[in-house]
């Protein structure tokens, strides 16, 4: 949901590996005393189920037992911190960093500690002495800046922040924090030009347009302000933050703090922007926790990482918790609304639907004019599978949006979605073209679309075109390779469909619909004993549908050949019944 520098992350995706190694994050440390083996085993059960608050305490049981176990003290505190436990960290980090001076996670919680009591002095000791040894260069020369900027050095602060160079994403980040720094010297010149160099050519991000929206509106400047706003809605369309900074703009009539006001302030903004970026990184989310609390460490008051930090207890499936961060927002905060449409998806997720669905409900009477609220209504009752609530969810944000955009493509691919499953093809039909008119290169709308129409026997040498696509797109997507391999069966290409389909059923092994494809495909070419081990499998992994169960279980019985014609002459039986009905409708209308 927060954005911040999302170029800033591919720079520093292959360095997440390097740093969560060493930040404790990889390896297993090795544990002498027997006796202390249940306590380890049940930390790294914790800690590989995210279960972080029972990894904290079950690492400080292995230490108690093992004190002078460096790997331990270095998991227990990475996971007190992860936990939100910092205070309980520190004696365990102090101790680290005695034994292990250039200690990563351990020198940089004594940093932030140092920072977070205004002994700015010892933190940019540390800095200094342990530099890029114990600290990753991002990380050490933001905080030496925002160390500088605290005791007054606002030239030498400058002179840090310029010197992490060498690379153009690596200037972004350092313009955005020296333009913040320059800002809360006074140095209004410089701050105007290191923002401006931030964000360059392109669409702001919108935590680049606060900042530099703020200074500009603390500048009188309103109009220049709504302009950047408005900028950076361009890239996130109905972003709530924005829309509240561009009427507060407009008006003119409040000037906001700036978002930096000390060095204190900086520090947490730098832990929080390098927090969101290794949170686009699958391998990262583990250290964007850490940076994320301990940003919070060092200024509780700040919300954009505590709404990230419910982003990511989402992506580690720790869905009660995200729910109960996301609760921690006051209605008039900016980010009131995307936290409680956050907190009703982390509920869903738990079977909590109805209560989800009452928290948007309130929402969406609160906020009669956001379409992202009947959007994530939208969203809950189609995971719900109850579709004909959710295609009036869509129907009332596509009401308030008015005249649909290319952003808005997700919106027709989920309300084609839900009208497919309540059998309204024609309205599915148009906008799942819609969204295709937005993105024809979104593989998922392609394969929908053109596996509804294998399914309805339809189209089919443009669905094959369709789905060949979307393969080319997402080439080991098992559900995609199933949709080509299942329109080669229907045009009769059985040879080339059991190859595709054999590919699809390595991909997702345990689909059930996935091995029923792949069995009649094999039956098609004389395979049938391998047919009948894969429609067995697919009865194995328990199809949602009973009509798939019981079909599967009629090929079982007198196979395939036998099913078609019975298929065959049921849909006959149905058309003559058809015609039978319309005409004594006819004869009775003429009677009357």
């Amino acid at each position: 949901m927060v954005m911040f520098l999302a170029p800033f992350k591919r720079h520093l995706r292959a360095s997440v590996a390097s740093i969560a190694l060493v930040a404790g994050l990889g390896g297993a440390p090795a544990v002498a005393d027997t006796d202390n083996v249940g306590a380890y085993l049940a930390a790294r059960h914790a800690a590989i189920n995210n279960d972080v608050e029972q990894a904290a305490t079950y690492f400080t049981r292995a230490l108690a037992a093992d004190p002078s176990n460096i790997a331990l003290m270095e998991q227990a505190v990475l996971y007190k911190i992860a936990a939100g436990r910092i205070e309980a960290a520190v004696p365990i980090a102090r101790t680290l960093v005695s034994k292990e001076p250039d200690h990563r996670i351990g020198q940089l919680l004594m940093v932030v500690e140092d920072i977070r009591k205004g002994d700015t002095k010892s933190s940019a000791k540390r800095l200094e002495k342990h530099g890029d040894k114990a600290f990753n260069t991002v990380t050490s020369k933001l905080l030496s800046g925002w160390a500088a900027v605290d005791l007054g050095k606002d030239e030498e602060a400058q002179e840090i922040f310029a010197s992490l160079d060498g690379q153009q994403l690596y200037r972004i980040f350092a313009d955005y924090h020296a333009g913040l720094a320059a800002a809360a010297a006074g140095d209004d010149e410089a701050a105007e030009k290191l923002f401006k160099s931030s964000i360059g050519d392109t669409q702001p991000t919108a935590r680049l347009a606060e900042a530099y929206g703020r200074f500009l509106e603390r500048e009188g400047r309103g109009d220049e302000a709504v302009k950047i706003y408005e900028a950076a809605m361009e890239r996130a369309s109905g972003d709530p933050v924005m829309v509240m900074a561009r009427e507060r703009a407009a008006e003119g009539e409040v000037k906001p703090e700036p978002l930096v006001a000390n060095g204190k302030q900086g520090s947490a903004e730098a832990l929080y922007g390098l927090a969101s970026a290794f949170a686009r990184d699958e391998g990262g989310i583990r250290l964007s926790l850490v940076y994320l609390q301990l940003a919070l460490h060092l200024n509780p008051e700040m919300e954009a990482p505590r709404l990230l930090l419910g982003n990511v207890m989402e992506a580690q499936q720790r869905w009660e918790e995200a729910a109960e961060t996301y609760e921690n927002f006051d209605e008039s905060s900016p980010y009131y609304r995307s936290a409680q449409v956050g907190r009703a998806d982390a509920l869903s997720r738990v079977d909590k639907i109805d209560e989800a669905h009452a928290a948007l409900e309130q929402l969406e009477n609160t906020f009669p004019d956001d379409e992202t609220v009947p959007i994530a209504i939208g969203d809950l009752m189609r995971r719900a599978e109850r579709y004909g609530e959710a295609r009036v969810a869509y129907d009332r944000a596509i009401d308030i949006i008015g005249e649909t955009e290319e952003r808005h493509w997700s919106l027709h691919y989920a309300r084609g979605v839900a009208n497919e499953r309540l059998g309204n093809w024609k309205e599915a039909e148009a906008d799942l073209k819609k969204a295709l008119e937005f993105r024809p290169d979104q593989a998922h709308v392609l394969n929908y679309l053109g596996y509804s129409w294998i399914e309805q026997n339809r189209n089919l040498d443009e669905a094959r075109e369709m789905i060949e696509k979307a393969v080319e797109l997402r080439p080991n997507d098992g559900y995609i390779t199933d949709s080509l391999g299942w329109v080669e069966y229907r045009l009769g290409d059985f040879e080339s469909a059991v190859d595709t389909m054999e590919r699809a059923v390595e991909l997702t092994p345990t689909d059930p619909v996935i091995n029923d494809h792949f069995g009649d495909t094999l039956w098609m070419v004389g395979r049938k004993t391998e047919a009948r081990f894969q429609w067995r499998r697919a009865l194995s992994f328990d199809p949602d549908e009973e009509k798939t169960k019981e079909r599967i279980k009629r090929k079982l019985e007198v196979g395939l050949d036998v099913v078609l014609e019975e298929e065959k002459q049921a849909e006959i039986d149905d058309a003559e019944k058809a015609v039978e009905t319309e005409t004594t409708n006819e004869t009775a209308k003429d009677d009357g």
